[in-house]
């Protein structure tokens, strides 16, 4: 049967009603009277009993494996210190709720704590509404009707034996429905309340945490379509200057760095075949869960050297290594001492790209020059802030305007042909909400299915939710590789674009699809009318509100365990690995081990953010006629908050450096839930008959479009940029800021030596260490350096860094193959400290700094650090080096 067929039964189905064969009134189904009751309390047992038993199953292995599930706790030894968790079952819930969220910023960034702030405030808008619906509208409505949710919706406290008490009908509708108006005009003043006060509360945090910053990415502007005749850097410096924005320190030019690029290709390949190599030919002593929690891989070196061919092929694969480096320090000797200006002569193959990297003297001459248009001409001279330095997508800064534009529209039309992709997934699926469909067009296995309550239960109300979740969770990755692919030049931009594709995904899969199919023709016969909009949504809405309380009950009390429990990294190599030998399949080499047990996962907003939005949503549009929806949205949301709150602090990091620019985003799709809400209940109160309370409605959807307009011109200018009296008067925040009665000027006689103070006393901290920085990753980008190590005194005086200030200390806008290090093969690591094979085919290389003889000997190197040296031939030495990288690295 087509898809045509089953809309078209569906449609016959809803339009026969509870009318049957000549007009009389239809007996009810008895299965399908006691089976939305029976369904919900099935799901309840089954999702809680599921729930609560993987729960149980983390807090017993949380403390066995901190290696999977706290591993920034092993990254954080020595600096920042985490709060240590307990060893016992649950004393971790405690150490989780008493985290401030200065410690989530400190510890996790300020996009954590804007990730996190969206469940708080989904928690008070849903405890306060769940407080007015079980103390106020609930007993009203049980007094008229007998149910405390609307129509079907009840939550099962009433006795079966008990019948329900008859509305109180008048003439035109029943009377008890005055409730419901004043009910929608008290809850969306509820979520306008609160949404306004998280608000304030995110773009005050935004603004004192990146005022207080001065790392080289808040002074950095991105200056895109520069014309031909200011390609250089001085004119570029001299233009920007002339404009009396402030002064430039460095200007960065841009090329298309793709044969360089192909080199490292190469060279990252052959790295890992030669890693692969290693492994094979030596035994890896793996010690993971010593006392310490450091994990350690090394090899089990001994006298045999293995087998012949191996050891051929490791030898070729040197001397091409070797090779390689040679052409990649050719192709650096053509660049000039900063690094970004090209000698003319091969100027050719690097072709130049219109843009530059402009660092300002100043955090308010990049955020002034962010906002200034320089060119009356379209596409010319477009400044922006630019992204941090390990944040950009180089490869796609060569992308001109017109290849980002072929891309984009591209991608579209892909996600256009994927969306009726999933409307042939989706519509068979809605088939199964009602059994009365399925007999309709599978009459015996309707009959089949009918004969056992546990078989309808479980078809029509506990298989669409799960089937509906393995669908949402994997096509958000096709998006997120759509995305990839799309030419932004930032991760953040990347990921950001991901939360848009999937929660229109969501938005269309779980709602659209979901609430038309069952009244496709009927929307078809009413397209030149929209009057009739509200109550067809209505109409769906009502049909639909068991799945979606299934669906809350699934995603809340069984996804929130499973994310915390992290099943497929747990069972997949620690359970089944040990079983099957999956391990050895998947984990080979040292840095394999090293990046499953000792690298945090990154934690991406783009596929983890929508779901939770578009179940806000959904919440909110059933809170007046639902009591038992608006509970359990309350429960979910304090379960994600705990779930999130313990793995962004313990367990994640987030790499992109987007400052929080998600809210904006949350805003707008919540006041799109307020629209759908508005509108249901106008459609609710107009399929009651309730024309003139249905009209009062109205005004909601008004007021929320003003809400909507005031947060686009006066709210969202403060989610792009810093605020120059944030910059000016960054010590003293709290005092400027909270109170109007200060005068404007109070940070006027603040100059602006002393904003920099932190600057000058970098320099002048006292001793340096000098530390060793590696390539470990694609979008890395560090250099041997300095660190300023600051006396007690200079500390007291200097406020602490922030952890993008961390992430972004030693990093400039150099593309970052010109100056990583050319490091050889990982044979073995203990923590950050990483064995790796360096080349030599001069024999007095080696006998400078071993007896030749293949003996461990130690030297001290030019830096004064002890390294291990140890010869296994004239053409190989081992070096121990301290990784000074990232947490996700």
């Amino acid at each position: 049967m087509g898809i045509q067929e089953i809309l078209r039964v569906t449609w016959q189905i809803i339009q026969d009603g509870e009318v049957g064969e000549g007009g009389d009134p239809k007996q009810p189904d008895p299965i399908h009277t006691v089976g939305p009751q029976r369904v919900f309390t099935a799901q309840v047992i089954l999702t809680s009993v599921s729930g609560i038993s993987l729960f149980l199953l983390f807090c017993i292995m949380r403390y066995r494996w901190p290696h999977i599930y706290a591993v920034r706790t092993l990254r954080h030894q020595g600096t920042k210190l985490l709060k240590p968790l307990p060893d016992n079952l649950f004393g971790w819930l405690k150490v989780v709720y008493t985290l401030t969220d200065e410690e989530i910023i400190s510890f996790s960034g300020l996009d954590a704590y804007v990730f996190l702030n969206f469940f708080k405030m989904g928690i008070k808008i849903f405890f306060t509404l769940t407080i007015f619906a079980i103390g106020v509208l609930s007993p009203i409505r049980y007094y008229f009707t007998g149910n405390y949710d609307k129509e079907s919706l009840s939550l099962g406290l009433e006795s079966s034996s008990k019948p329900s008490r008859p509305p109180d009908f008048n003439d035109d509708f029943p009377r008890f429905l005055w409730v419901y108006p004043l009910f929608t005009y008290l809850f969306s003043i509820v979520v306008f309340v609160f949404l306004y006060d998280f608000t304030d509360k995110v773009l005050k945090t935004r603004q004192k945490y990146l005022a207080l910053q001065d790392s080289i990415t808040d002074r950095t502007i991105r200056l895109d379509g520069i014309p031909k005749k200011l390609l250089s850097r001085d004119k570029i410096k001299k233009f920007i200057e002339d404009l009396g924005i402030g002064k430039v320190e460095d200007v960065k030019l841009i090329y298309d760095w793709s044969p360089l690029q192909q080199e490292f290709n190469k060279r990252k390949k052959l790295i890992r075949n030669l890693e692969y190599s290693y492994a094979s030919e030596y035994k890896l002593d793996i010690d993971i869960y010593n006392q310490q929690r450091i994990p350690a891989v090394n090899p089990i070196w001994s006298e045999q050297l293995g087998n012949s061919q191996t050891e051929d092929g490791i030898i070729d694969m040197s001397k091409e290594l070797l090779d390689i480096d040679c052409e990649i320090k050719s192709i650096r000797s053509k660049f000039d001492a900063d690094l970004t200006t090209i000698n003319p002569k091969v100027h050719r193959e690097f072709k130049q790209v219109p843009s530059a990297f402009i660092t300002m003297d100043s955090v308010a001459s990049a955020q002034m020059a962010a906002q200034t248009v320089l060119d009356p001409r379209v596409y010319k001279l477009i400044v922006s802030l630019a992204p941090a330095p390990k944040d950009i997508i180089w490869q796609n800064l060569s992308l001109t305007y017109a290849e980002k534009l072929l891309k984009s529209y591209f991608i579209t039309l892909l996600i256009v042909l994927s969306y009726g992709f999933i409307i042939f997934l989706v519509v068979p699926l809605t088939s199964l909400l009602d059994l009365k469909t399925i007999s309709k067009f599978w009459p015996e296995l309707g009959e089949i299915i009918g004969r056992s309550k546990w078989a309808t239960t479980f078809v029509t109300g506990i298989l669409p939710p799960l089937l509906f979740t393995i669908i949402n969770t994997s096509f958000p990755y096709f998006y997120q590789y759509l995305s990839r692919k799309q030419g932004y030049s930032s991760n953040s931009e990347v990921e950001l674009s991901t939360l848009s594709k999937n929660f229109f995904f969501i938005f269309f899969n779980l709602f659209l699809i979901y609430i038309a199919a069952g009244t496709f023709w009927d929307y078809m016969s009413y397209i030149s009318d929209t009057t009739k909009i509200a109550t067809q949504l209505a109409t769906s809405l009502r049909r639909m509100s068991l799945f979606y309380v299934d669906l809350i009950l699934l995603q809340g009390l069984t996804m929130f365990p499973v994310k915390l429990l992290q099943v497929s990294d747990f069972l997949l190599l620690n359970i089944l690995g040990k079983l099957f030998f999956f391990k050895k399949l998947i984990l080979k080499t040292p840095r394999d081990y090293r990046g499953y047990y000792f690298t945090p996962q990154v934690f991406d907003f783009g596929i983890n953010q929508p779901q939770h939005i578009m179940i806000f949503m959904i919440i909110l549009i059933y809170s007046v006629v639902s009591t038992k929806i608006v509970t359990c949205g309350l429960i979910y949301f304090i379960l994600g908050l705990f779930v999130y709150k313990y793995q962004l602090v313990y367990n994640f990091v987030h790499p992109p450096h987007s400052t929080g620019k998600v809210w904006p985003m949350i805003f707008r799709r919540v006041v799109l839930g307020l629209v759908i809400f508005q509108l249901f209940m106008i459609g609710t109160l107009a399929l009651d008959s309730a024309i003139l309370l249905s009209l009062l409605c109205i005004p909601t959807i008004i007021a929320t479009m003003c809400v909507w307009y005031n947060f686009e011109k006066y709210y969202v200018p403060l989610s792009d940029f810093i605020a120059l009296r944030a910059i000016l008067n960054p010590d003293n925040f709290e005092e400027v800021f909270d109170n109007d009665d200060n005068s404007f000027s109070s940070g006027d006689n603040q100059s602006e030596s002393n904003l920099n103070s932190s600057d000058d006393s970098n320099n002048n901290d006292g001793p340096v260490d000098e530390s060793t920085f590696l390539n470990d990753g694609e979008h890395n980008h560090r250099r041997y350096t300095t660190v300023p190590t600051p006396t007690p005194e200079s500390r007291r005086d200097r406020r602490e860094s922030t952890l993008d200030e961390e992430r972004e200390q030693f990093t400039d806008y150099t593309y970052p193959p010109l100056i990583e290090p050319l490091d050889g093969p990982w044979v073995g690591f203990t923590g950050n400290i990483v064995s790796m094979v360096e080349y030599r085919f001069n024999a007095s290389d080696i006998l400078e700094n071993g007896d030749g003889n293949g003996n461990c000997t130690e030297t001290e190197d030019v830096n004064g650090e002890v390294s291990r040296v140890l010869t296994r031939k004239e053409t190989e030495t081992i070096v121990d080096k301290k990784l000074a990288v990232s947490e996700w690295e």
